[in-house]
């Protein structure tokens, strides 16, 4: 027998159809069983997760059309998120239920029981032309999972081409043997991102290009979300989706790019947890080049990416460009796209965090170089003739004094990775004055397409000439998915795969926190209290600790002073269960306050945390 299929929007956790939710999914299980679609289902309490078969608002119309679940009840309460339901209301024929009426279990089953209507499951309509394309490099091992995830699209007619970008390890032919259906291209050479994917767009007639990183996988609705937000928006260029971290799925990997006025960039949101129930599309100055969707004829008018940027910040250049030619980049949650940020597909022996501190320092060391050189290209080009001179001062003063430090870093016995920053700022200046001749004909191209002026785009930039400071230590980043199991924390010692996002970058036996930040805990013991300690603090605050999203109290923090800050946790852990521990507190800005240039949102100085 078919499940019955509840759809919930289930942040925020204090609304009504979460609440009626809860009452009636036990008493649902225990029937002929409950699926519930939830249109991202980590947003949903970890104990549904656990108990209840639970999946993505985009596999509804796939699961139902196999007749795995029954009509859906999509329980409502008019909050936040529900615009996503608009289109499976239209497309998998189900019935609405008030959730403010605190419907029974029977009464759903009653209303599910009742939809009578024909077909069950009606097609995605369009017309338009849609041809997916992912460059491939090196990726035979871990290509299949992005395949199949197109091979699922609900778009009719869906064209996918894949370029394999001289990889040399089969991944070529492992494509035609498996995916018969696609098109297969072969580069003789590596030409990079921004050329490869040049070479695409070249041959593509489709009224759309949808990009997806090799190893990225989408959601069946990617495809069909993009087109509809098109549609809506016939002024957009660019329209780019919602990119979770493949390792762990809750955390944002980017909404768009944020970017400050000297050029830096950097995914906005990255790093932080999916708590957002909207769906509601926004404007945003950029899009992520692993998941978006080109609106075809902009290229044909602007171009593609610039090929001498070969990879990275060549989205940042290519959506900044097509805003100065007068077009709208959009961000649209809907569509939503899982991407691998930390590579560890790529890496045959397991998470490059387990590589030698001179190993990750030499690629990080090259990935700034052609960050910092492509940003110097970007504003150079894109930049009317005021503020590239402008920038170029303020560029000039900033990373003169970004040398100085890392000099003093470096001579305090600073380790590998600032000697490979340092010398990718001094090369990426060195690169661009090499090259300043071709740099500025691509300028003069560019301007020619200036349809706006400046102050039409800077309005989303940040102001400043700084490197983005909010980002954290992203590499410490895990969630509930991939956490390491600890009883305790030490802080920059034993502190790896058990923090979650929210925390800066590890210094000698602590790390500062942000406002807000999680980590995990686990023990082969039940437990019942959590233990924080702190140093002293310039300025008071407070902490408050949920576990498992159970708010467990409150503690003020006097300045000066150190701390061993405990909460009780009820009725207590088992032994064996993962805990989220979500900690906030009242931060401050140095800068700010008058304590230095150090810009960062600095909450509590934390050594150790600890169930017990």
């Amino acid at each position: 027998m078919p499940s019955l299929a509840l759809v919930v929007c289930a942040l925020p956790s204090d609304r009504a159809a979460v609440r009626v939710a809860r009452n009636v999914l036990p008493e649902l299980a225990a029937g002929d069983g409950v699926t519930i679609f939830c249109p991202e289902p980590y947003q949903a309490p970890a104990a549904w997760e656990r108990s209840y078969r639970l999946l993505p608002l985009a596999d509804l119309p796939h699961e139902r059309s196999k007749g795995a679940v029954t009509a859906p009840v999509y329980l409502c309460d008019g909050g936040p998120g529900e615009e996503a339901f608009a289109r499976y209301l239209d497309e998998v024929t189900g019935v609405r239920v008030d959730a403010h009426g605190n419907p029974s279990a029977a009464a759903l089953r009653a209303a599910a029981a009742g939809v009578t209507a024909a077909p069950a499951v009606k097609p995605v309509q369009g017309t338009e032309t849609v041809e997916a394309v992912v460059l491939a490099y090196r990726s035979k091992d871990y290509i299949a999972p992005c395949l199949d995830s197109l091979l699922a699209q609900d778009w009719p007619g869906l064209k996918v081409t894949v370029l394999d970008n001289a990889s040399g390890d089969g991944t070529a032919d492992f494509v035609r043997k498996h995916y018969p259906t696609f098109e297969v291209l072969e580069s003789k050479q590596n030409l990079g991102f921004a050329a490869g994917h040049n070479l695409l767009f070249e041959r593509s007639k489709a009224d759309y290009l949808v990009l997806l990183n090799h190893d990225a996988v989408a959601r069946r609705n990617f495809v069909s979300e993009l087109v509809y937000a098109a549609r809506k928006h016939p002024e957009g260029a660019t329209f780019g989706g919602k990119m979770l971290m493949r390792r762990c799925p809750t955390i944002l990997n980017s909404t768009g790019i944020v970017i400050t006025e000297s050029g830096f960039a950097a995914d906005r949101d990255i790093g932080r947890p999916d708590r957002s129930p909207s769906f509601a599309i926004e404007r945003v100055f950029g899009t992520c080049g692993g998941a978006l969707m080109l609106r075809n004829k902009v290229v044909r008018e602007i171009g593609g990416f610039d090929a001498s940027f070969f990879m990275y910040f060549e989205d940042v250049d290519w959506c900044w460009r097509a805003r100065l030619a007068g077009h709208e980049v959009y961000y649209v949650p809907s569509a939503t796209a899982v991407h691998d940020w930390h590579g560890d597909l790529a890496t045959a022996a397991g998470p490059k965090t387990s590589e030698s501190e001179e190993t990750l320092a030499e690629r990080e060391g090259r990935r700034r170089m052609l960050c910092e050189r492509n940003r110097l290209q970007s504003l150079t080009k894109n930049y009317s003739l005021y503020n590239v001179v402008r920038s170029w001062r303020g560029l000039k003063k900033h990373d003169r004094a970004r040398i100085q430090s890392l000099e003093d870093h470096i001579a305090r016995g600073g380790g590998p990775l600032p000697k490979r920053v340092l010398q990718a700022i001094r090369d990426s200046h060195a690169w661009v004055l090499r090259n300043l001749p071709g740099l500025l004909w691509r300028r003069f191209r560019t301007q020619r397409l200036r349809r706006v002026k400046d102050a039409e785009i800077t309005g989303f930039f940040e102001k400043g000439f700084h490197e983005m400071v909010g980002v954290g230590d992203l590499h410490a980043i895990h969630d509930r998915y991939c956490a390491k199991p600890r009883s305790v924390i030490r802080m920059g010692d034993d502190d790896q795969g058990s923090l979650g996002p929210g925390w800066h970058h590890a210094e000698p036996g602590h790390r500062w926190s942000m406002g807000e930040c999680w980590f995990y805990l686990q023990s082969d013991q039940p437990w019942r209290t959590v233990r924080v300690t702190i140093a002293p603090r310039p300025l008071a605050s407070f902490a408050e600790l949920e576990v498992d999203g159970i708010p467990r109290g409150r503690i003020e923090i006097e300045p000066g002073k150190p701390y061993d800050l405990r909460w009780e946790v009820g009725e207590g852990v088992p032994a064996g269960q993962l805990a989220e521990c979500h900690l906030t507190c009242k931060p401050f800005v140095p800068k700010d306050e008058g304590m230095g240039a150090d810009g960062r949102v600095l909450g509590l100085l934390v050594s150790t945390i600890g169930a017990e």
